[in-house]
């Protein structure tokens, strides 16, 4: 029989004190995520996603086309795997096959911008590149299976404030790469900006504070605390708040 898992602020002090009797995070999966974006009547706008509320995972909350890599995408440390997700995913989740009527030889413009790691505290984990690309000509996105609920175009910023009013959920990485996204007014300048971003692991993680549990941003390839998250792109104000709810 499956044990309980552990309450949340059971793994909140597990982690902390990395105490793995009482809760071990389980490995994250490599995963991918597209930011598909096209200009609307001149505004730079991307396609998001809303989840199922029958999802494991980010149930409910506005998303890109994404998901897990699979055995068939390559060997999952190959640097080309992550990227032959982001394709496959995008066309099973939209119907956007980026490959589609390019010559077989040329790479399809999709642009590596950053990586996120979920959270060690919650029971479902992914080690996640966000990537870039242009809606070809002619094509429209379509919600592709039951994994999402509903889509739409939104201006970044239009987005951002969506999240602020509370109209709309966005993850922390979501949320994080529509910042980053909304530094540009066009289609090409978001590409060739994403473009030069030095993509680092990011990952939320809990601390104890004075008066219980805090969270601070971890840059997992050399192990420091980002103190400020314009390094990242991010606001020089914004703090690190991931949904840790929901878990019994």
């Amino acid at each position: 029989m499956r044990e309980p898992l552990p309450t949340v602020a059971e793994r909140l002090r597990a982690v902390v004190d990395q105490d793995y009797r009482v809760w071990r995070p389980p490995r994250p999966r490599r995963a991918a995520t597209v930011a598909l974006l096209r200009e609307d009547t001149g505004d730079l706008t991307v396609y998001l996603l809303r989840r199922s509320p029958t999802m494991a995972a980010a149930a409910e909350m506005h998303v890109f086309p994404g998901g897990g890599v699979e055995p068939r995408d390559g060997a999952v440390e190959s640097a080309a795997t992550t990227r032959a997700a982001a394709l496959r995913e995008l066309a099973e989740e939209t119907g956007v096959d980026l490959r589609s009527g390019v010559d077989a030889s040329v790479e399809p413009d999709l642009v590596r911008f950053a990586r996120w790691i979920t959270p060690e505290v919650l029971p479902h984990r992914h080690d996640t590149d966000f990537f870039a690309a242009a809606l070809p000509p002619g094509v429209e996105p379509e919600i592709v299976g039951t994994e999402a609920s509903s889509a739409e175009w939104l201006r970044p910023s239009l987005a951002l404030q969506q999240a602020e009013d509370g109209r709309i959920g966005l993850l922390p990485p979501t949320l994080a790469a529509l910042h980053l996204i909304s530094e540009f007014d066009s289609v090409p300048a978001a590409l060739a900006g994403l473009a030069q971003l030095k993509v680092v692991p990011l990952m939320p993680a809990p601390v104890r504070t004075a008066t219980g549990f805090g969270w601070e941003l971890r840059d997992c390839e050399v192990g420091r605390v980002v103190t400020d998250p314009a390094e990242v792109g991010l606001p020089s104000d914004w703090r690190v708040n991931p949904p840790v709810g929901g878990a019994k």
